[in-house]
């Protein structure tokens, strides 16, 4: 028997690829793209269901590259140190998680989780107990005793928050082993971190190149990918050299960095989206001039290098940072593409490739989703506008006019009950949280798009 069927007619399709958009049919079946263009005409039953799309885009679901999913839109370590129960937060995950599907991401890496959640989290999803998009999850964060994340704030071993303080090789080779034990699709080791007192130093590289290889040689040995939280050129060219598979941030890289990241194949997670709101959008909460000052000089000297990384055909990849106050789930998950577009120089098109087939490797679902084509899974968006022109339209939720994943069409109308405030679970360090209503609200009521604000 084949599956049912959905024709979709007359739509403006961004494949994903980077491609020019054309007016074309796209025929889902079951879970899958079965064909597109006249195909997709040819190949329809005559009792299929069809969907006119006239005047509208179709494009693959965004895929953040970048995401913590059980923060619950924390404002900064203490709440995640100090003020998260594992119950909880497990519990605000699976309405955060629906949040992300709903503003037209079907998929994201959670790169760490409080408590080893994401696992957990992801098995829910895929076998139907919750509603949200694909994940690929790491475990906790792989740190040294030196911390790095939160300076003093950690401890010298031991788990706090999302975070596993290690001493040594045996350690290092325990808990790797334990991640991949458990069902991790990545390490993510912070590879750099910023002492207390030598700040003004920058982050500096926390491991030895022979604890990053052992981390490297044991995930890949079980066919588990290794990504690297680097600021500064040294860590990058060092984690490249040791084997890793992702660099996330990827900041103030130089050409000898750059040169290690193409001769060993990594691709890159910039996850600007963080530094670009408390830039743009920070006087909405009254943001530190200062602080935001720091955020633009960090994008401003990182750009020209992860274009020129682009240009060398380094997969760049979209992510947000999203869980956090200034990234809160569901209303930035495209922002990274208005980052890449004013800031790396990339036309809407290369933009979109990054947020949809390139976002596919941080998945681990190469050549599945992230385009339209045959035999792809039919993750999908339709929407009043054309983001082949202006990305920012992605961001529009009254524009978003269906989200699909694995061919089905999610719920859009369902809204989730009115939230309070959990006692002792917030800590504003960066004042309240800058959802677009509250963005929306400061610029004198221009749409920005995006749900409303969180308890």
């Amino acid at each position: 028997m084949n599956p049912q069927q959905l024709l979709i007619q007359n739509a403006n399709v961004i494949d994903g690829t980077g491609a020019p958009s054309r007016l074309a049919s796209v025929l889902v079946a079951g879970d899958k793209i079965q064909a597109v263009g006249s195909a997709a005409d040819t190949l329809a039953d005559p009792s299929v269901q069809r969907l006119d799309a006239t005047g509208l885009s179709l494009m693959p679901g965004l895929i953040d590259g970048h995401v913590h999913s059980t923060f619950d839109n924390a404002a900064g370590h203490d709440e995640l140190f100090y003020h998260r129960r594992p119950g909880m937060a497990a519990i605000t995950a699976v309405r955060n998680v629906r949040r992300i599907l709903t503003s037209g991401c079907t998929g994201f890496f959670d790169a760490d989780s409080l408590f080893d959640l994401g696992v957990d989290l992801k098995e829910a999803i895929q076998h139907g107990v919750i509603e949200g998009p694909r994940m690929a999850v790491g475990g906790y964060a792989l740190m040294t005793s030196v911390g790095g994340a939160a300076g003093r704030l950690m401890p010298d071993s031991g788990t706090m928050a999302y975070a596993v303080l290690l001493q040594g090789k045996d350690q290092i080779i325990a808990e790797v082993r334990r991640q991949i034990k458990i069902g991790c699709d990545w390490i993510k080791v912070h590879v750099t971190g910023s002492l207390s007192n030598r700040r003004s130093e920058g982050e500096m590289v926390t491991f030895t190149m022979e604890e990053l290889r052992i981390v490297c040689d044991i995930a890949h040995s079980f066919g588990v990918q290794v990504a690297g939280h680097c600021r500064g050129a040294h860590s990058i060219k060092v984690a490249c050299e040791a084997g890793f598979d992702q660099i996330i941030h990827a900041t103030l890289m130089d050409d000898d960095a750059l040169d290690a990241v193409v001769k060993h194949g990594a691709f890159l997670v910039p996850a600007m989206t963080f530094q670009a709101n408390l830039m743009e959008f920070g006087d909405a909460i009254n943001a530190s001039p200062t602080l935001q000052e720091i955020f633009r000089r960090e994008i401003e000297g990182s750009a020209a290098m992860l274009a020129k990384a682009y240009k060398a055909g380094v997969p760049v990849l979209c992510g947000t940072e999203s869980g956090f106050s200034v990234t809160p789930y569901g209303d930035w998950h495209y922002r990274e593409m208005e980052v890449f577009v004013k800031h790396l120089g990339l036309s809407p098109l290369q933009a979109i490739q990054c947020a949809t087939q390139s976002g596919a490797l941080a998945l681990r679902m190469k050549d599945k989703v992230g385009t339209i084509e045959a035999g792809r899974l039919a993750d999908l968006l339709l929407i009043d506008g054309d983001p082949s022109k202006d990305v920012s339209v992605v961001g529009r939720r009254d524009k978003l006019r269906m989200v699909m994943l694995g061919g089905k069409p999610i719920d859009l109308l369902r809204t989730d009950p009115d939230r309070t405030p959990l006692p002792e679970w917030r800590v504003h360090e960066f004042g309240s949280i800058l959802s677009k209503e509250v963005v929306q609200q400061a610029r004198g009521g221009q749409p920005v798009g995006g749900h409303g604000p969180q308890s």
